[in-house]
């Protein structure tokens, strides 16, 4: 229970019923989550888990400033770097991350909640890039490792006030489509920075700049090829939405944890193979188990958080005992490749 109290500090819960439950079977509504925001301390990738070192606020105790905060993500969960999507084990430790939390369990009476289920984590790369934002660059002192930028947003207004990140040696600058100094950065520029050991450090220190627009449509392409060979190689996430056992149909709704040009991929007639799946999303024994089967319907539906808003109806041959609502299924479209997995990362060993 201590450890219960512990996290709802960490967090600055204050508010007793301001908490959402993860429930099983069902996507969260909107706004639903709590953001929280801190440094990747560790990943355990084949379980789809970790740690952050969560951000320093006021309404912590300076006792309890810069503890763990273990979570678990969601079958549903969304990760993105780069500007692209990714999963847990392609975050570098230390990334300051941006997240979305929920509550896994109900806390007891007079009690706080844990937030430890992860709806989405987004290192400072990606949320700038969709808040179209950028960092100003105002003056560069590598002497003195400091960096002072200003926010500015496309087409709005730049920050009142200037922010100074740390800088030095370790940095990595990324000019074109290959490594700067900092000698490359320079007043004016319109930059992008990836931090780590923020609120412990100041604002933070600079892992990685990306000084021009090259650089940053190179970083989050080679996240999308990143990220297009693990899902064709373990299979979109999804769960099953309905099993029609007279027709021999499954239904399933495909998670927002795929780049939406993969699922475009599934295409009507075209063959599917689906394999079972834990709600880790890890598979059984995926060369052997899948059982492959037309694509009747595509379908869109309302997208909510954790949802991608496409269902496929597809009639797997023969339909399995294991093919019920709400179980989890990983699905491979007709032209990927259905190969086998490393041993750790498979259930059935």
């Amino acid at each position: 229970m201590r450890a219960l109290i512990l996290l709802a500090l960490l967090v600055g819960v204050d508010d007793p019923v301001a908490w959402t439950q993860a429930k099983p079977g069902e996507f969260p509504a909107a706004g639903a989550a709590k953001e929280i925001s801190g440094e990747l301390i560790t990943i355990d990738a084949v379980a789809r888990a970790g740690s952050l070192r969560v951000d320093r606020n006021d309404s912590q105790r300076t006792d309890d400033y810069d503890a763990a905060l273990p979570f678990t993500q969601l079958p549903y969960a969304r990760t993105m770097l780069h500007g692209s999507y990714a999963e847990l084990r392609d975050v570098p430790l230390g990334t300051h991350l941006h997240g979305l939390f929920l509550v896994q369990d109900a806390p007891a009476k007079n009690q706080k909640p844990a937030f430890n289920r992860v709806l989405q984590l987004e290192d400072d790369f990606s949320l700038f890039t969709r808040l179209k934002k950028t960092w100003r660059v105002d003056a560069v002192e590598p002497d003195k490792q400091k960096l002072s930028v200003t926010g500015v947003v496309e087409g709005g207004a730049a920050d009142a006030k200037p922010t100074i990140f740390q800088i030095g040696p370790a940095t990595r600058v990324w000019k074109g489509r290959g490594l700067g100094t900092l000698k490359d950065v320079a007043a004016g520029q319109q930059i992008l920075a990836n931090l780590t050991v923020c609120t412990l450090k100041g604002p933070g220190r600079c892992m990685d700049l990306w000084i021009d627009e090259e650089s940053r449509s190179v970083a989050r392409e080679r996240q999308f090829e990143v990220h297009k060979l693990f899902q064709r190689e373990h299979g979109l996430g999804c769960w099953i939405e309905a099993v029609d056992n007279q027709a021999g149909t499954v239904t399933v709704t495909v998670f927002d944890a795929a780049d939406p040009a993969l699922i475009k991929e599934v295409r009507v007639k075209e063959q599917v193979a689906a394999a079972v799946a834990e709600d880790s999303l890890r598979t059984y024994d995926q060369n052997n188990d899948v059982r492959r089967g037309p694509v009747l319907e595509i379908k869109a539906v309302p997208p909510v958080p954790g949802s991608s808003g496409v269902q496929i109806v597809f009639k797997p041959n023969p339909l399995l005992e294991g093919y019920r609502p709400k179980r989890f299924l990983r699905v491979f479209a007709g032209g990927w490749r259905v190969d086998d997995l490393p041993r750790e990362e498979r259930l059935y060993r």
